[in-house]
């Protein structure tokens, strides 16, 4: 274990908690914080102040605006939090000696690739949230010395609302959904994810890393797999292109992010242990 007091910020988020659970689970001493107890649209001196009693060694920024479509509407809210909110927290990591550990986004990049993006490709953010995150990997480059991007991608986990668990909720009740045939990308379970950070801000290595789950597929494709793996009917999924939506932000078509430096399960290995959770909640409900 190469580090003992991490800050989880945005703890809970479907990220968040995950990462509070598995890092104490490890052993680490993890403080959580929340938009009630450390809040992205207060200065930096704040926030130092707020994070000076943990003495953290790492900050994980989890915190962030993430409804794509929201932050379409309000890009001023998008930009104050995951622009100016990460730059402020990574100020303040950095004045306290602590690592600093940014999650972003496969939105970064415009999705015209024909193969999985690797960390070094340049991003080129097709719509406001994108841009914005993309503006808090910038200033962390720009301005920290010992930091950590991490992007990742559609995630699905058990403690917040998510398309995996959509998708098995409306095909328990029998409910027709729209799923799009041409977005595609890497699905990741937050509990495999929660490894690969641990692992990469153990690794010493700055700088730009990927983490996702194996497997590039359609937002359609996932929703029949999806049924398919938990034993329900496919007969409600419904193939549409994306325009046929009329969502307010543009989405990248084509985002599955290449991990070189990590061993990762496959998508569906997640999805099967997310399954078990998310039937032993559906028990206790």
């Amino acid at each position: 274990m190469g580090f003992k007091n991490i800050v989880v910020v945005g703890a809970a988020g479907m990220l968040g908690q995950e990462l509070v659970t598995h890092f104490r689970g490890k052993g680490y001493s993890v403080f959580p914080t929340t938009s009630e107890t450390l809040n992205l649209l207060v200065t930096e001196d704040e926030m130092t102040e707020k994070l000076e009693p943990f003495q953290p060694e790492v900050v994980i920024q989890c915190a962030a605006f993430t409804n794509v479509d929201a932050c379409e509407r309000d890009p001023d809210m998008a930009m104050a939090i995951n622009k100016d909110g990460t730059h402020k927290l990574g100020l303040a990591s950095q004045k306290l000696g602590a690592v600093f550990a940014y999650i972003s986004t496969d939105y970064v990049f415009d999705g015209l690739k024909s193969e999985p993006y690797l960390p070094e490709d340049r991003p080129n953010p097709i719509n406001t949230y994108g841009l914005s995150k993309y503006y808090g990997e910038l200033l962390t480059t720009e301005q920290l010395e010992a930091y950590y991007i991490i992007r990742t991608s559609w995630l699905f986990g058990i403690h917040r609302n998510n398309f995996a668990q959509w998708i098995l909720d409306q095909a328990r009740q029998g409910k027709a959904v729209k799923a799009a045939e041409d977005w595609v990308g890497t699905p990741t379970w937050t509990g495999n994810l929660a490894v690969a950070i641990e692992n990469i801000i153990n690794s010493g290595q700055f700088g730009v890393h990927h983490a996702a789950d194996a497997g590039a597929i359609s937002r359609y494709e996932q929703a029949i797999r999806i049924c398919q793996m938990a034993g329900l009917s496919t007969e409600g999924i419904h193939r549409v292109h994306s325009s046929d939506l009329g969502l307010p932000a543009n989405r990248p078509q084509f985002t599955p992010l290449a991990c070189p430096n990590l061993a990762v399960p496959s998508w569906e290995t997640g999805f099967q242990a997310y399954f078990t959770q998310y039937q032993q909640q559906s028990t206790v409900l």
